[in-house]
């Protein structure tokens, strides 16, 4: 978060914000960050992935084969089965000051407002979050723990060697754009050491180094959205004639 607003209130004192009434904020992000708590439900229904950022790696949904076009999100609504608790806690975050984490809120995120205008509270009169503040700080709190476990484990597996690019068997039928996919290559995940497999079970990055390899038998979807949410300018396919009556798939429109 570059631009992060402190939320207490002090910091919020003068200032409302307008909380996300659907998921359109999401449309031009094609990778969605997650967390270790979230790999049965996601790896079920998306792609999942490691990638790296500022040299940290990182655990994200594939939503979008292409920079700028989230094929899960059309007219501000979620396709998918399963929306990731990013989704749900966006423009916030727990962000990390000494050894503390506080709640923060993205500047640039187009939700801050003015006291004087229809936004909603931060705070109640008696300083205690009001009731949409709340809600994002309960999930936060919840996810927090399970975001530094998850860090943890993608390191152990970075210090284990084992991370590999999608490799051209998967990106190339679809076309991907999206540089910097990495899943684990099973070869050397089997290769290692005992003693270096040992730490990475105490770790808790066995898990996530097998569900990223399972969830790639998901890239199919994007292959399908691609057809029915195709990026602005493009005509999509009816709904209809690309499901069919395929029951291995589900999407809701309607949540």
């Amino acid at each position: 978060m570059p631009n992060p607003l402190i939320v207490s209130p002090k910091t919020c004192q003068g200032l409302s914000w307008f909380p996300p009434t659907d998921v359109a904020f999401a449309a031009r992000e094609p990778l969605i960050p997650l967390h270790a708590g979230e790999l049965a439900n996601a790896a079920a229904t998306m792609p999942l992935a490691v990638v790296q950022v500022d040299k940290r790696w990182r655990l994200v949904g594939v939503c979008g084969t292409a920079e700028g076009h989230n094929l899960f999100v059309r007219d501000g609504k979620w396709l998918g089965v399963y929306t990731p608790q990013w989704v749900k806690t966006w423009p916030m975050d727990i962000i990390e000051i000494g050894d503390k984490g506080v709640m923060a809120l993205d500047r640039d995120s187009g939700v801050l407002g003015s006291g004087d205008d229809s936004g909603a509270p931060f705070f109640t009169e008696d300083g205690q979050p009001a009731a949409a503040l709340a809600e994002r700080l309960a999930r936060l709190k919840a996810n927090f723990p399970k975001q530094r476990t998850t860090e943890k484990a993608l390191a152990a597996l970075a210090s284990a060697e084992v991370f590999t690019p999608w490799p051209d068997s998967v990106t190339q039928p679809l076309g991907l754009a999206l540089k910097g996919l990495h899943m684990v290559d099973e070869k050397a995940l089997a290769a290692v050491s005992d003693e270096t497999f040992l730490a990475l079970r105490r770790s808790q990055a066995l898990p996530i180094a097998y569900a990223l390899n399972l969830s790639l038998a998901q890239t199919h979807l994007l292959t399908r959205l691609a057809r029915v949410n195709a990026p602005v300018g493009e005509t999509p396919e009816s709904l209809d004639h690309v499901f069919g009556d395929d029951d291995e798939l589900s999407f809701d429109f309607d949540s």
